[in-house]
């Protein structure tokens, strides 16, 4: 467990996928998406929550005794959602870190580097990356950054170019950690032009002029986006 527990992790859960509906409600295993992405936080932190503003999931994270959080329907991503858990709770925190629920194989080896960062370094917004070593594919983030280790952008399309050399790439993962004020700025900006071009809220931070602090963890863990992925993910439990 980490040494501060005056973390809050959210794992923001909803029904609407558009590429694999129902999402957090599929089986892996003998268990949902969600309670695997629960289950490879828990033991670390103390603070960990399941938002969503599904009653089904609200009576599956009942069933299964995962602390969970209603939230309104209101909302555009799980950045906005990850706000209002944070503020309903009315607790204080030193970070809030927001959980993608299709992050199914995360586990405290993934996260330390990130916790490691925030810990020694103390960025108002920080996020993971991890070098590719499986072939580039239409789910791939790519993230690029500066010798500062701050991420410079990110993309659906692989960068930087390689044009003949074997520069490493690295794919970004889906875990962002905020400081409160830092989380309240962000959901106070409006959609940016590069953000809905890629489809990618987190580069709303950057066009803003703001940083986001970069650790990297030694492997990127399958996320389940597509159907196909989740049968990836089968053969692997």
């Amino acid at each position: 467990m980490s040494n501060k527990n005056s973390y809050l992790v959210i794992i923001p859960a909803r029904l609407g996928s558009e590429r694999l509906p129902n999402k957090p409600l599929k089986i892996l295993g003998d268990l949902p998406l969600i309670a695997h992405t629960y289950n490879g936080v828990k033991n670390m932190f103390q603070h960990v929550y399941i938002a969503t503003d599904s009653a089904e999931i609200c009576d599956l994270c009942e069933s299964l005794n995962m602390p969970y959080i209603k939230t309104s329907r209101q909302h555009r991503n799980g950045t906005t959602r990850t706000l209002e858990a944070y503020q309903l709770l009315k607790d204080q925190y030193d970070y809030i870190i927001n959980v993608q629920g299709d992050e199914v194989f995360i586990s405290e080896k993934i996260l330390n580097p990130l916790v490691n960062l925030l810990e020694t370094k103390h960025p108002e917004a920080a996020t993971l990356q991890a070098p590719i070593k499986d072939k580039d594919c239409a789910s791939n983030v790519f993230v690029v950054s500066n010798t500062r280790n701050e991420a410079i952008y990110f993309s659906r399309s692989p960068i930087p170019s390689s044009r003949g050399n074997s520069s490493v790439r690295f794919q970004h993962i889906g875990v962002y950690a905020y400081t409160p004020q830092a989380l309240h700025s962000y959901c106070n900006l409006s959609p940016t032009p590069l953000e809905m071009t890629e489809s990618l809220e987190q580069l709303r931070w950057i066009e803003n002029g703001n940083t986001w602090a970069i650790a990297t963890a030694p492997m990127k863990p399958l996320s389940i986006d597509t159907l196909e992925d989740l049968e990836q993910a089968k053969a692997i439990i």
